[in-house]
């Protein structure tokens, strides 16, 4: 089976605080398996540095650094990628992979959003689809980095690495989801409960992932950036499902 790795990144208000995300990951998969991608200014705790994964300095490109480019000179193809504020169930990792199986060359993940076509294009009115509530694939217009999501490299389009120097102001995932190639579909995969012990965690059980919550911003804000990045990529994303 090809190597899969899982991916994730954090930053300075977070970082002490991560070791119990690390150890549902560590749990479950090889720690030569996982990498942390991070700012070159942050320091890094004990705990982090002793773990044995693969520590990568990156430019800061903010939750991005999850698909960092750096990946491509890894020689890395197919990743997970995870959030900092989450704790993952057994079992879940090697769900993906096996229905990735069955759905190869698909975006899989656990949370993700539909809009109806006669919905006015804003975040809130989008249906959320979260994988412990259905029993088969369920294709959706935007995967959510909660609850995680396979990729490969080749799934992008040419143009997403390296990602523009820029500061983001809308949504990581409606712009990751805005930019796989045309022939590339995101689904929600199912994940019993019965079957696997333990659901995700957030933000109950870190309660951190409650502190400097950019969902939290945007719905302050009534999600005025994410409607824009919807608006932006309107064609992209509602011309793949």
């Amino acid at each position: 089976m090809e190597d899969t790795y899982i991916s994730f990144t954090t930053h300075e208000k977070r970082v002490q605080k991560i070791r119990p995300m690390l150890s549902s990951v560590l749990d479950q998969w090889p720690k030569d398996k996982v990498i942390l991608t991070v700012a070159h200014s942050l320091e890094l705790p004990v705990f982090l540095k002793d773990s044995g994964i693969h520590i990568v300095r990156s430019a800061d490109y903010g939750a991005f650094k999850k698909h960092s480019p750096l990946y491509i000179n890894l020689g890395i193809q197919q990743y997970i990628v995870v959030d900092d504020d989450c704790i993952f169930p057994n079992g879940w990792f090697d769900n993906l992979l096996n229905w990735s199986n069955k759905l190869p060359g698909q975006v899989l993940c656990g949370k993700g959003r539909i809009w109806k076509p006669s919905d006015t294009l804003h975040f809130p009115n989008s249906k959320a689809i979260h994988s412990g509530y259905i029993i088969e694939p369920v294709p959706c217009h935007v995967y959510l980095g909660i609850g995680t999501a396979l990729f490969r490299t080749d799934f992008f389009e040419d143009d997403v690495f390296p990602f523009p120097e820029k500061i983001f102001d809308y949504s990581d995932d409606i712009w990751i989801s805005a930019k796989l190639k045309d022939n590339v579909k995101i689904y929600v995969v199912p994940y019993s409960k019965e079957e696997h012990s333990g659901t995700f965690g957030r933000p109950k059980a870190l309660e951190y992932a409650k502190e400097h919550s950019l969902w939290r911003k945007e719905r302050a804000n009534d999600y005025a950036s994410w409607d824009t990045a919807l608006r932006d990529f309107r064609s992209k994303i509602f011309s793949r499902k």
